[in-house]
């Protein structure tokens, strides 16, 4: 899966390695996704010094539960698949984990 952020950069992240989906209530503004030995990576679901409102707690549990079972349905099926986050939103597509030859999976 791969995580956007202005501070982290983008994140290829292997769905087999995260061990916890959390977010961030105290900023409202970071997905967290901690990785086997504890490593995290951050998601940024709005952009930095951005007017908009921080999402409130009904959105960033809907956001990482959408997240979680969108790698579950991923996980059955055959080949490669990336899903890729976009600030509050989600697309799933079918590639090579480094990004090469993406398209949008039906």
């Amino acid at each position: 899966m791969r995580a956007q952020s202005t501070a982290y950069g983008n994140q290829t992240v292997r769905a087999d390695t995260i061990v916890q989906v959390k977010w961030e209530r105290q900023s409202s503004q970071y997905l967290t996704l901690v990785v086997t030995g504890g490593d995290e990576v951050h998601h940024q679901v709005r952009p930095c010094g951005s007017s908009a409102q921080p999402l409130t707690e009904k959105d960033g549990t809907a956001l990482a539960d959408g997240l979680l079972s969108a790698m579950a349905k991923t996980s059955a099926l055959p080949g490669t698949h990336v899903l890729v986050l976009h600030g509050t939103g989600l697309q799933w597509c079918r590639a090579a984990m480094d990004g090469t030859g993406e398209e949008l999976a039906p």
